[in-house]
């Protein structure tokens, strides 16, 4: 399913489905993975989907196409992010479930791919950069799914992570969770 934005896109809040809803105009309907209590208050007006949100969508279409997802993936990736960057409360970070690299110290910029690697069981998880802040970025999980903690995140979901935590996606990394995956 390739998308490709529109200026008749409408952002609104279901409560009865308690999700931020994206409107695609052509009778298909985004549900996002962000309920009522993650979402701030802009969230509960209706809005147009902006040039700003355009230039969002296709600066991190450019990761996605990196990162190999599969059009659909990389559509609900998109909005999800889209839903992340526009209308999720700050978070707090959560970088105790990932280890420290002890290479370097990175400073990761907005749309960029990362790796972080799990403190419980090693394993490396991709995620895309929404909003890099001085010491942390908001990311959401670019891959189908990952094991944290006891809970399961699923493609699109946020975490808010220390640049500590952080290394570069390198392509060739692909490969492995095409095999994972």
């Amino acid at each position: 399913m390739k998308i490709k934005p529109d200026d008749q896109w409408r952002w609104f809040f279901d409560a009865e489905q308690d999700r931020m809803m994206l409107d695609l105009a052509d009778g298909m309907l985004f549900r996002s993975r962000f309920p009522r209590k993650m979402l701030n208050p802009d969230a509960f007006n209706a809005a147009v989907f902006s040039v700003d949100d355009a230039a969002q969508f296709f600066t991190w279409q450019e990761s996605c196409r990196e990162a190999g997802l599969s059009d659909h993936h990389c559509a609900e990736l998109l909005l999800n992010a889209l839903v992340a960057w526009r209308f999720l409360k700050p978070l707090m970070p959560k970088s105790w479930h990932f280890r420290v690299c002890q290479r370097y110290y990175w400073q990761p910029g907005a749309s960029d791919l990362v790796t972080v690697t799990l403190e419980e069981s090693g394993e490396e998880a991709r995620m895309l950069v929404i909003e890099a802040g001085e010491n942390a970025a908001l990311c959401v999980l670019a891959q189908p799914q990952l094991q944290l903690a006891g809970k399961t995140m699923m493609l699109g979901d946020a975490i808010k992570i220390m640049h500590d935590r952080l290394q570069p996606w390198h392509a060739e990394q692909e490969q492995r969770y095409a095999q994972a995956g």
